[in-house]
């Protein structure tokens, strides 16, 4: 079944949710919305997760509390097919990381599946083209 529009909200709330959550510094709310087979990377060499323990240490180090960093997401693109979705979108990360000012924009694809009627991220890619 192509995702109709409830379905792409739901998919959109995630997203949001996301956002929320990782700017909040929340870190067991953003985990919570991963997969335990999740795998991606992020935008340095060195950010490659292959599984949810190193997913977990990924976010632990983005939401260190020296760190003062924002996110923002603008989705460009959504679609999938039941039980999986695909999101593309813009994102920007800007604050301070101890006392250097940052501002990185990137993009990110993912990709979540459906499970037991909930949304969670099973892969995700991050990447800073201009980086």
């Amino acid at each position: 079944m192509t995702l109709n529009q409830e379905k792409t909200a739901e998919i959109l709330s995630v997203i949001d949710d996301y956002v929320r959550f990782y700017n909040e510094k929340s870190e067991s709310k953003v985990l919570a919305l991963f997969s335990k087979t999740v795998s991606g990377f992020g935008t340095g060499r060195d950010e490659v997760v292959e599984d949810f323990r190193q997913l977990k240490g990924r976010i632990h180090a983005d939401l260190d509390p020296a760190n003062a960093i924002r996110l923002s997401v603008r989705v460009i693109a959504t679609g999938g097919e039941m039980p999986a979705a695909w999101v593309t979108a813009f994102c920007n990360l800007y604050g301070m990381i101890g006392k250097k000012p940052i501002h990185l924009e990137g993009r990110m694809t993912a990709v979540l599946v459906n499970r037991g009627g909930r949304w969670l991220f099973e892969q995700i890619h991050f990447s800073a083209p201009d980086a």
